[in-house]
């Protein structure tokens, strides 16, 4: 039996390659798939797939903006006789969209169910849906990393220490895929993951490595003796708890992605965000770096509080807090979350080309200004801070935060390099918009009613589900 596990490319990410962001998924199903399967494992943003390979059985990991490219490729392999499975955060949001494109789709997490799919295959008894919620990380296995594929600059080894987020953004879907019950994977499970790679770099790729401060400290100092280094996510309540932090910082860790959302105090106060001010914002941001930590900051522009004032305003807050790096992004209804439900019945969803929920292109009408402002603000800010002038100015304070170490100032560049490379990206025609004319929400349903068994399916949804 030949698999092949497929990571799809994004005409966005596909255009910057020099920092790759690991993909512990597809390593992981390697892991539990028999010893008798021959596996080939494919990351599109790193190299191309070999159409002239025939293979019995193909899993493709499917994001909202590589949903186009996903059923591409399905409809391709499957005119060709192999079958194929869809999983990911896009068809577990939306499965019945997705089994029109493939043979069997996982909603959720893929590892309960993953060995019971690959049997069912051989048996020729395929489901067309399996799902098992939220599996226990404990049985986990570890990733096979002997699929790893150095080609980007900057490339780090993933690592997965815990799922799910107990917060309820309006705009974010990760607790639609992983819970809103934080799931923890052993420490002593996570340092041996690390002593069995080959690195020193790592990526830890929760949604908060502060979520849980008790486990959080406990990994801390299970990382402390290892001499790695690493990069992760958080919560910039992080700033307040002096221990946590310490230990972060002697565990390793070079830098922080913080989701600072935007810079305007009304958008925050109704985002509930852990510091309701720009003051406590900025005074986290001094905290942190002082301990030696950089500060990767996301924004995002769109919010319904947003007026045209907020490009200047996030312009002025990121040149007086001096941060080197920033992503920056528009606001994106992604499907599943109360953000697209409430645009949606506000009639403010202008295209449902799944290709544009990229996170850089406008697909709703914003409540203050048109969305070519929003698109050309979002442009003229990632100009404004990336400019050569601006990075220029960027390099003494990263500096003075990170001392000289190759790999880190390999990093910022890298990250400012990217940066500056954005905007060229960034469609601000809009010529694309659909408008809603050509959308039937009522064909797609969404995952629970799947899950229900609807019986508007195109034919009987068997839902497998394993315990």
């Amino acid at each position: 039996m030949k698999l092949l596990l497929v990571s799809p490319s994004h005409k966005f990410r596909k255009k910057l390659r020099a920092i790759k962001i690991p993909q512990l998924g597809l390593h992981i199903l390697a892991s539990l798939t028999p010893d008798d399967v021959d596996i080939t494992v494919v990351d599109e943003e790193i190299r191309e797939i070999d159409f002239s390979l025939d293979y019995d059985l193909v899993g493709i990991s499917c994001m909202t903006a590589t949903a186009n490219r996903s059923y591409q490729l399905s409809g391709r392999f499957r005119k060709r006789g192999s079958k194929v499975v869809l999983g990911g955060i896009h068809p577990t949001i939306l499965p019945q969209e997705a089994i029109q494109h493939a043979d069997a789709v996982v909603i959720g997490e893929a590892e309960g169910c993953w060995a019971d799919l690959v049997n069912d295959f051989r048996r020729g008894t395929l489901q067309k849906f399996y799902h098992v919620p939220e599996p226990d990380l404990s049985k986990v296995p570890f990733p096979r990393r002997d699929f790893r594929i150095d080609k980007a600059i900057f490339n780090c080894v993933g690592l997965l220490t815990t799922r799910g987020c107990p917060y309820a953004c309006e705009f974010c879907s990760v607790t639609d895929f992983y819970g809103r019950k934080i799931r923890h994977r052993p420490v002593s499970m996570v340092v041996e993951d690390i002593k069995q790679s080959d690195s020193k770099t790592f990526l830890i790729l929760d949604d908060n490595v502060a979520g849980h401060p008790e486990y959080s400290k406990e990994l801390f100092e299970g990382l402390m003796p290892l001499g790695i280094r690493w990069v992760g996510q958080s919560s910039i309540s992080l700033a307040r708890d002096r221990e946590m932090l310490k230990l972060c910082r002697l565990s390793g860790c070079a830098a922080l992605f913080f989701g600072l959302e935007s810079v305007s105090p009304s958008s925050l106060v109704g985002m509930k965000k852990a510091l309701k001010s720009i003051e406590e914002t900025e005074e986290a941001i001094k905290i942190i770096q002082d301990n030696g930590i950089a500060f990767h900051p996301s924004i995002i522009l769109g919010f319904d509080t947003d007026t045209k004032a907020i490009f200047d305003d996030t312009l002025e807050f990121l040149g007086r807090t001096k941060l080197p790096t920033m992503a920056l992004q528009v606001l994106t209804p992604y499907p599943g979350t109360r953000l697209y439900q409430r645009f949606k019945d506000q009639g403010r969803i202008i295209s449902h080309d799944w290709s544009h929920y990229d996170h850089h292109t406008v697909v709703f009408q914003p409540k203050n200004m048109t969305p070519q402002e929003l698109a050309e603000g979002h442009r003229y800010v990632q100009n404004e801070f990336y400019s050569f002038s601006s990075i220029l100015r960027h390099i003494p304070y990263f500096l003075r935060v990170s001392p000289i170490n190759l790999k880190r100032s390999l990093l910022f560049l890298l990250l400012n390099i990217a940066g500056k490379s954005v905007a060229k990206y960034i469609d601000t025609s809009l010529d694309w918009a659909d408008n809603n004319e050509k959308w039937d929400s009522q064909k797609i349903l969404p995952r629970d009613k799947v899950l229900k068994g609807s019986s508007l399916s195109p034919s009987p949804v068997s839902v497998f589900e394993r315990a």
